[in-house]
């Protein structure tokens, strides 16, 4: 879906779609999208040319809820420190300061 949002606008795009602007989402889902389910079948961990099952979907759900995190960009620092914890980023070890310092503009 975020696919058929930018494209309308990313004029700089070499893919470019002024006209997804016409449609609704669920038109350009049924008679546009092309993408044959590509994220549903790389997070379950199915070949491309594979079909995919509710099994599948559900599959890739889960490795969405376990495996990635969303950060905010209005809330870079704190979204970086959130990272950090998951990721068992220590950020009181000299390097790990510095590099927030740099990033941040703190000190």
């Amino acid at each position: 879906v975020s696919k058929f949002y930018y494209l309308q606008v990313a004029d700089w795009e070499r893919t470019y779609q002024p006209n997804w602007k016409k449609l609704s989402v669920k038109q350009w889902a049924s008679k546009v999208n092309n993408d044959n389910n590509f994220m549903v079948k790389k997070l379950a961990g199915k070949k491309m040319n594979a079909q995919v099952s509710e099994l599948d979907l559900d599959i890739a759900m889960r490795t969405i809820k376990e495996r990635f995190y969303v950060g905010i960009m209005g809330e870079m620092e704190e979204s970086i420190k959130r990272f950090n914890i998951v990721m068992g980023i220590d950020e009181t070890e000299g390097t790990t300061i510095k590099c927030m310092e740099e990033y941040f503009g703190h000190g």
